[in-house]
């Protein structure tokens, strides 16, 4: 076989990344290594921003056919079991924002759909199992069922997840222990409650950053699960599970709620490659996407919009390199540029913000705030969503560190517009 490009892997990166490849009358082939429909792991929430490159693709929530969820806004908990909710800021137009809850069980295949639908060619049950260098370009080497076969392409691009073999094949290792996050979650039935909210608990002071969550999955299913960075999951020398029975069992309305909550199915876990880690994502006639590029959310481990992104970007790049004769390093150079122009900045301030959400006092200190001020409730849950800029909120935090210091300690008024980011 030949192709144009070859994608490894076909989550929301790697369809995307086809998707616009055959949009552009690109050939372009997808091996999967699984057959659809196939489970992710995953909290299953679509933000606002990636509900936005969804559409562009053709998928709507009506795709679905209700088993789903649209929601708007959120509520967080802190680890002193206050709680606030508040939807974000609304569009320009005055629409409310709107996020999705879609089991990737559906979500994935119906990506992998659209690009089908696009032109693009999907292998599935076939596994990447190398690459190597050839005049003009690549072969890449996998297996199937009828055996072991290569495909000569120009370009290989990476979204075969946390676990990437193309990653591997291109010299790299996995994050190391500062730069990786673990998740649990399973779905739930019987959940009391459930709103049209995304619900985050910062329930456990010792596990901080980490967290908690109550999605509504649509059918009366709840995916209830626990994410946190490695190194707090090790000093807790506990195990995930039993970290999340104790998140159902005794985090303040979430314990009542989920009495009589039934698991559908068993509970699955997953690595997070944090983009903390700044993996590189070109190489010589090759680009990593996703979960394979360690974009993950260090603040939200949301990884769906960064996928899309980097899938998009990588989509480009080749075509333009296609387009010069010219594969390079260098030619691909443009992935990187436009995904960090479009997502960077998401990713570094949530670095930060993740940093801040250690100290269990100023968590709490920020929910007693946003459960006392509308304004301030709105715009915590825009930058937790993405969908208001989070490097104003870390200008906001310092501009009030430096002139306005007792708003740390509770004793000033909260002023809806002071520092304009706040």
């Amino acid at each position: 076989m030949a192709a144009d490009v070859v994608v490894v892997g076909a989550g929301p990166g790697g369809s995307a990344a086809a998707h616009w490849l055959a949009r552009a009358g690109v050939g372009v082939v997808m091996l999967e290594r699984a057959r659809f429909p196939r489970d992710k792991s995953c909290g299953d929430g679509v933000t606002a921003h990636a509900v936005d490159i969804l559409a562009d693709m053709g998928v709507r929530l009506e795709d679905f056919e209700g088993r789903c969820a649209r929601t708007y806004g959120g509520l967080i908990g802190g680890p002193s079991g206050t709680t606030f909710c508040a939807d974000p800021p609304p569009h320009d137009d005055g629409s409310k924002v709107e996020c999705w809850v879609v089991p990737r069980v559906l979500l994935d295949e119906r990506l992998a759909r659209a690009a089908v639908s696009a032109g693009a060619a999907l292998r599935e049950e076939c596994a990447f199992t190398g690459v190597t260098r050839r005049a003009g370009g690549l072969r890449v080497e996998y297996t199937d069922r009828s055996g072991a076969g290569t495909i000569d392409c120009k370009i290989v691009i990476g979204a075969d997840g946390a676990h990437s073999a193309v990653a591997k094949a291109l010299g790299l290792s996995e994050n190391p222990p500062a730069h990786l996050s673990y998740a649990l979650r399973g779905y739930y039935e019987g959940v009391q409650g459930l709103s049209d909210k995304l619900e985050i608990y910062y329930y456990d002071r010792h596990t901080l950053p980490g967290y908690g969550w109550i999605f509504p999955a649509g059918d009366g299913l709840a995916n209830i699960g626990i994410g946190l960075f490695l190194g707090e999951l090790r000093r807790s020398k506990k195990k995930m599970r039993d970290l999340l029975d104790e998140f159902l069992a005794h985090t303040p309305r979430v314990a009542e709620r989920c009495r009589a909550a039934r698991p559908a199915g068993r509970a699955i876990g997953w690595p997070l490659p944090v983009s903390s880690a700044h993996r590189p994502t070109v190489f010589p006639n090759a680009m990593l996407v996703g979960d394979a590029a360690s974009l993950v959310d260090p603040l939200t481990g949301e990884g769906i919009y960064t996928a899309l992104v980097s899938g998009r970007s990588a989509a480009r790049a080749a075509q333009r390199a296609l387009t010069a004769g010219d594969c390079s390093r260098a030619a691909l150079r443009s992935h990187e540029i436009e995904w960090r122009a479009e997502a960077g900045g998401y990713l570094s301030s949530g670095r930060l913000l993740k940093n801040l959400a250690k100290s269990a006092t100023l968590l709490d200190l920020i929910v007693r705030k946003a459960a006392s001020s509308e304004y301030y409730a709105s715009r915590a849950i825009g930058y937790g969503l993405g969908t208001l800029d989070r490097r104003r909120a870390l200008r906001s935090i310092v501009f009030k560190a430096l002139f306005q210091p007792s708003f740390f300690t509770g004793r000033a008024r909260d002023e809806a517009g002071y520092a304009a980011g706040g």
